[in-house]
């Protein structure tokens, strides 16, 4: 799975919840990190280029809706729900492509996106 964006904020209650859920839920792996002097906070690498900023504190620029891009929708779908995730849907197909969404134990919307090109040329 990619991610549309380069790095964001992403609000959590707990850190030490939020690493466990994202780690072994999600598979993806976890850094900590300090946000600020003051600030603890968790590096999520959704990919090479792409991160999620995981803090207890509120942000300016945090979101609360996330878009994975994926090459297989199918696939992480069957993997991620073989790992507890709870989908609110199951994949379906919309003009963009296939999709599929959850949500984290916080409230934070992910969508699963197989981008496909519909029109024959």
């Amino acid at each position: 799975m990619n991610q549309s964006a380069k790095s964001f904020y992403v609000q959590v209650k707990q850190l030490n919840d939020a690493e466990r859920y994202y780690a072994n839920c999600l598979g993806m792996p976890t850094e900590a990190t300090m946000i600020s002097a003051k600030e603890k906070g968790l590096v999520v690498k959704i990919d090479q280029d792409t991160h999620l900023f995981l803090s207890e504190e509120k942000h300016q620029n945090q979101t609360r809706k996330i878009v994975l891009t994926s090459d297989d929708c199918l696939e992480d779908y069957c993997r991620l729900k073989a790992r507890g995730v709870v989908f609110k849907n199951a994949p379906a197909y919309l003009s963009e492509g296939l999709s599929v969404e959850f949500s984290d134990p916080y409230g934070n919307d992910f969508t699963i996106l197989e981008q496909r090109n519909y029109n024959e040329d």
